[in-house]
């Protein structure tokens, strides 16, 4: 494919996406239809499934989105530190995701709790990863990985850098960050979303010392 087709192909996906993520913020997914993703988009449905076999394909291509933005902040962070600070990062994110575009959290969180999953079908080229996100510096050159992966790499550096203790239960660490991730929008939400960030903040902390101090008894 010719570097215009490309770019044609990479525009055409991203303003699906941007208007589903439009639609997102005043309906919930099931009751949005592909009529009007297309009409605000202005493209045609035929183009539409041309591209997203269903409307869920399309879905499932945000949710990449997401998690390519997300990767470029732990690994912007990642670049100069290991451990605790990057995984505080990556919550901090996905507060401000809560925060500032909640019915695509909401939506996220479905995706996530049905098994969603990175699909190898699903892939971003460099182009389509910059255009996403013109102001973030190295996009392109960013992996879309799962929030686990992430998460994993940085407890394991805590570990040895001594944030952690070295026989920390890694599976029940990633366990418990991963309840709290999830956990706290699905209560927070629809209630005062603007709290998620400090809730996880506090959270981590107890987690970090109840951490410590469970290692110390073992």
């Amino acid at each position: 494919m010719s570097d215009l087709r490309t770019r044609k192909a990479a525009r055409t996906r991203l303003s699906l996406a941007h208007a589903l993520s439009a639609a997102l913020a005043d309906q919930p997914f099931g009751e949005i239809r592909v009529k009007a993703i297309c009409a605000e988009a202005e493209v045609s449905e035929a183009t539409f499934f041309n591209y997203f076999g269903r409307k869920q394909d399309l879905m499932a291509y945000l949710a990449h989105l997401w998690l390519l933005e997300l990767g470029w902040h732990a690994q912007s962070v990642g670049a100069s530190q290991r451990g605790l600070v990057v995984i505080e990062q990556v919550f901090s994110q996905v507060a401000k995701t809560c925060e500032h575009k909640p019915g695509v959290f909401r939506e996220l969180l479905v995706w996530i709790a049905r098994g969603g999953s990175l699909d190898p079908d699903i892939v971003l080229s460099p182009v389509e990863k910059e255009l996403a996100f013109p102001e973030l510096e190295g996009i392109a050159e960013t992996p879309v990985r799962g929030i686990d992966s992430w998460l994993i790499t940085h407890i394991e550096a805590a570990m040895k850098n001594g944030e952690l203790p070295p026989n920390t239960l890694l599976p029940l660490t990633l366990s418990a960050l991963l309840t709290m991730l999830l956990g706290v929008p699905m209560t927070l939400l629809s209630q005062d979303m603007h709290r998620i960030g400090s809730h996880y903040r506090q959270q981590l902390a107890l987690l970090w010392a109840g951490t410590r101090a469970a290692s110390a008894g073992r």
